[in-house]
């Protein structure tokens, strides 16, 4: 039988015939060219997927901080912190007669301003535990990560009331109780953190430092 251009019609090398050659499986044919056709011995995996089974491995085996404090801590700072934040609002809207916080204005009532204030701290505060909570499972120095991070949010939840269009006392006193509340929490979450279980990366190399 003539060849053609892809190679003889049973299967075989352009030109040439199959004898001495084991012949082609079905599937092979339908490659248009010869080289591909032929078997290719299996490739090994690729290092890079066998490096991050293994560090895959490594992080779930190692045993670190237990966060349950932390998460207790924030939750219990949340509701400290709401309720404080409440509290600050009713006073200074009905004794002092200060509009806190500005954003609110003074149409709203007391009762709905100093909810929806309690409300954002609340939430911010819960916030800044599950960031801590990410940093612990992934950064290699958590409590000063989130200790920046805490830090750069504070400054602008301390400049925010300032900005805006309100009385200013208003403004001051919410600037004030943002320092004061985010301070508090940043300080207090990197405390817990820092107080708990030595981190996977404290060898006993630099707990023999320490000692001496």
């Amino acid at each position: 039988m003539p060849d053609s251009s892809f190679g003889r019609y049973s299967g075989g090398l352009h030109g040439r015939r199959a004898a001495g050659r084991p012949a082609p499986r079905p599937w092979e044919r339908s490659f248009r060219c010869p080289t591909t056709a032929r078997r290719r011995p299996a490739e090994a995996p690729a290092r890079r997927y066998e490096d991050f089974i293994a560090l895959h491995e490594e992080i779930a085996a190692a045993s670190g901080p237990s966060l349950r404090p932390l998460w207790w801590t924030g939750i219990a700072a949340a509701l400290g912190g709401g309720l404080l934040a409440f509290a600050a609002v009713i006073g200074l809207r009905t004794m002092v007669g200060v509009e806190v916080p500005v954003y609110a204005g003074g149409h709203a009532a007391p009762t709905a301003a100093a909810t929806s204030y309690a409300l954002c701290a609340m939430a911010g505060t819960i916030q800044a535990t599950a960031l801590m909570h990410l940093l612990v499972a992934s950064a290699a120095r958590p409590v000063r990560a989130f200790a920046w991070i805490g830090a750069i949010v504070v400054v602008l939840l301390t400049i925010l009331p300032l900005t805006l269009k309100g009385p200013f006392d208003a403004a001051l006193a919410t600037a004030g109780i943002n320092l004061l509340g985010g301070t508090a929490v940043v300080v207090l979450l990197s405390a817990v953190v820092a107080g708990s279980q030595p981190f996977p990366q404290d060898g006993p190399s630099k707990r023999r430092r320490r000692r001496r």
